[in-house]
């Protein structure tokens, strides 16, 4: 074999990431990198609204994968933030408040620091290593900024992805030349895909006659959470749950969905656990002074039989959402304005297409 050859072999294995085995759920770890200056509005505001459906989308997948999310958003110098990470987490409640987080402004001149934005993806992210699918996202709307001398690149960037097995991904938003031929040619170097879809997005907001049914069914469907833990869990749990009840009507249907899916509503919740882990976690939380509210003062029989019965209800909420879930893909189907083409649908393709290759089927 020539040296060539052994290079490109050991590189070919180096870079291709593992394939999953059925011992336990497959990792599926994607990064959003955002351009979130001025003219990416329409974009950033549909995302917050899609971000649940891509996650139950994704979610399934057989084997059920465990999907972990990361964001980065980025603009230039000059701008208030040149990025600004959030890593990967396995919470929606997380990832969707830090998504919300995020706000159009800033840019300018037409390049951004994609460069930058593509460093801190690689390299800021607590990407797994072995088994799984890991994925970049670069999203944006304008070409990278190739006159600084600060030491960032994103050729090398891309190639140092690859290297740990990452696969970059491009969704152009509009039609810019330039930066479409660069969106192309990280696609090609990070073996990802290229799409191009419309400058907002392509996601307009659309209502249906079942989302107000959604939503409030969404607040109920929190509302069966008993969080354990301790003291500074609790307040943690309560106050995601609260978050989650005061989304926008159609971030809540959205939610109300992946939710009803998922296998767990909240961490540390009592109502997941079986009879008789619930009776010997509520005497624990009795002796330790720390049991939530809706069990204080019952006797551990009594609070067994109340956490059973907030079972019962989340299966007859979840059963419920999932029929109006079908009724409203029905309705938006049915619309004019429907698209292929759109963010959240570009995603979900081009990460299903990617998960097949590592033995994850839809």
């Amino acid at each position: 074999m020539t040296l060539l050859a052994l290079t490109l072999a050991v590189t070919a294995v180096s870079s291709a990431p593992p394939r999953v085995t059925a011992t336990r759920p497959p990792r599926v770890e994607v990064a959003f990198v955002l351009d979130t200056t001025g003219s990416m509005g329409g974009l950033i505001d549909g995302a917050k609204r899609r971000i649940w459906s891509i996650a139950r989308r994704i979610g399934e997948g057989r084997p059920r994968p465990d999907l972990r999310i990361a964001l980065v958003g980025y603009r230039d110098l000059g701008d208030e933030y040149v990025t600004r990470v959030h890593d990967l987490s396995g919470d929606m409640d997380e990832v969707y408040q830090n998504l919300s987080a995020f706000n159009a402004d800033g840019g300018g001149d037409t390049p951004e620091h994609v460069s930058r934005a593509l460093h801190d993806a690689v390299h800021r992210i607590s990407w797994s290593q072995g088994a799984g699918l890991r994925v970049i996202f670069l999203v944006g709307d304008a070409p990278p900024h190739v006159d600084y001398q600060d030491g960032f690149d994103y050729h090398r960037h891309v190639a140092e992805a690859r290297q740990r097995g990452i696969v970059v991904e491009t969704v152009l938003c509009g039609g810019d030349v330039q930066a479409a031929a660069v969106w192309q040619q990280i696609a090609a170097l990070g073996q990802g895909h290229y799409a191009q879809i419309d400058g907002q997005g392509g996601m307009p907001v659309a209502v249906t006659p079942v989302d107000a049914d959604l939503a409030r069914l969404n607040g109920a469907l929190a509302a069966t959470v008993v969080a354990g833990g301790t003291a500074t869990q609790q307040a943690g749990i309560t106050r995601k749950l609260e978050a989650r009840r005061a989304m926008p009507v159609a971030a809540a249907a959205e939610a109300a969905a992946y939710f009803a899916d998922a296998g767990r509503l909240a961490e540390k919740d009592l109502v997941d656990l079986p009879a008789a882990e619930q009776k010997k976690e509520v005497e624990s939380l009795q002796r330790a002074g720390a049991a939530p509210a809706a069990v204080k003062g019952k006797t551990a029989d009594e609070a067994v039989a109340y956490l059973q019965a907030q079972k019962g209800r989340r299966a007859e909420l979840q059963a419920r959402i999932q029929t109006l879930q079908k009724q409203r893909e029905e309705y938006l189907r049915a619309q004019p304005g429907a698209r292929a083409d759109a963010f959240d649908e570009r995603v979900v393709q081009n990460l299903r297409e990617q998960a097949a290759q590592q033995g994850i089927k839809y």
